[in-house]
């Protein structure tokens, strides 16, 4: 069928015969295989060291993300995006997540602070609190006597911090005497008869 195109004398026979060899010959050629490279296992490695292995494997590198962890030491490698195992084509850049280190923060001192003030800024932080009270002399009830954990003291986000909350003086002026002593008021006062101990 093609030969009831040609025309004798015209240059459409040889372009026409060009354009078919040059068909049959590509279609007997078969495309160039793609170079795959197994991602290696880089967990726990650190930026420098990872990328070195990378490198010897034909690939590149990337830091794609950060996240806290309990385990891997802050600067060293969570994970791999492919992971490990995995066959990509060569050149190809393998994406990084890295620690950050332990989710933790030092306690903030709230020692003398308002009750309300201290539950506040532990909130804020992340962390819960527990208040439990006691009398003191020397901090005005509503403040806060002592922490546990301690004041800068590493501690991880959501942990609970117990905050002791002054009641005040444990003491009160005997009304029965008239001020002759300063007592509580759980045991009779011996002076006077009145409720209390006598706190000279």
């Amino acid at each position: 069928m093609i030969g009831l195109w040609i025309k004798r004398g015209s240059l459409v026979a040889p372009l026409l015969l060009l354009g078919l060899a040059l068909v049959q010959a590509g279609c007997g050629q078969t495309a160039p295989a793609i170079e795959l490279a197994a991602v290696p296992e880089l967990a726990g490695l650190t930026t420098q060291d990872a990328e070195a292995i990378l490198l010897e494997a034909g690939l590149e590198m990337a830091v794609a993300d950060e996240v806290f962890h309990d385990t891997v030491p802050a600067g060293s490698i969570v994970a791999t995006m492919p992971a490990a195992g995995e066959e990509v084509e060569a050149g190809s850049t393998v994406e990084l997540t890295l620690s950050k280190g332990p989710d933790v923060l030092p306690v903030p001192s709230l020692l003398g602070s308002p009750e309300a003030d201290a539950l506040a800024t532990l909130q804020a932080q992340g962390l819960q609190a527990e208040v439990v009270r006691d009398y003191s002399e020397s901090v005005p009830g509503g403040s806060v006597i002592a922490m546990n954990p301690a004041p800068d003291t590493p501690l991880k986000r959501g942990s609970t911090v117990t905050l002791t909350v002054s009641l005040g003086s444990a003491y009160v002026t005997c009304g029965t005497c008239g001020g002759g002593g300063e007592v509580t008021t759980t045991v009779t006062c011996p002076d006077c008869g009145g409720t209390g101990t006598c706190f000279t």
